[in-house]
């Protein structure tokens, strides 16, 4: 848990680097984004959240910059809050980040459920998901390409069928999940 909380103070500290660049951060990933959200099932009326959409909430923004639905992205880090409401004040967007927990946050009213590369406790995560996510509702879960498993140490969560994949250029892989 020490490492994960490192970890996640890197990144942190990254991201605010980054900040001042985050237009060109978040048009990096526009393209690849929308790629990869062409297999989730996403309109007017869905409800999305994230979990663990970290200080500079590029999938939130990007996707709500294109595809209208009501947006809601949760971190358990106050400051990766702070700066993701200051992120997307700047774009005048339509998305609620809150400080929550995987754990303990309600999601039984989300259609779509994003879960960031690197949230922990991961096994706890999922189960507490597929335990309380509505029915009908699809997980997108990112992980690391296969080839890094045995450095990560992560694979699929149980109790999810595969709907669909895509292989992002960014050595990550998103799989859109459903409840089995």
């Amino acid at each position: 848990m020490r490492s994960k909380s490192m970890h996640d103070h890197a990144f942190i500290t990254l991201e605010k680097f980054l900040k001042p660049f985050h237009r060109a951060y978040i048009n990096l990933y526009e393209k690849m984004t929308l790629e990869e959200f062409q297999m989730v099932p996403i309109n007017e009326n869905s409800k999305v959240i994230h979990i663990g959409c970290g200080p500079i909430p590029n999938t939130l923004i990007i996707l709500a910059k294109n595809i209208p639905a009501n947006y809601v992205g949760i971190d358990r880090n106050k400051e990766a809050v702070k700066m993701a409401r200051e992120m997307v004040k700047k774009y005048g967007l339509d998305v609620k980040i809150e400080y929550g927990d995987a754990l303990t946050y309600p999601i039984v009213d989300y259609d779509v459920i994003i879960v960031s590369y690197g949230v922990e406790p991961y096994e706890k995560v999922f189960d507490r998901i597929k335990r309380d996510m509505k029915e009908g509702a699809v997980v997108v879960y990112r992980k690391q390409w296969d080839f890094m498993d045995f450095i990560y140490k992560k694979g699929l969560p149980s109790g999810f069928k595969i709907v669909a994949q895509h292989k992002r250029r960014d050595l990550i892989k998103s799989y859109l999940l459903k409840k089995v």
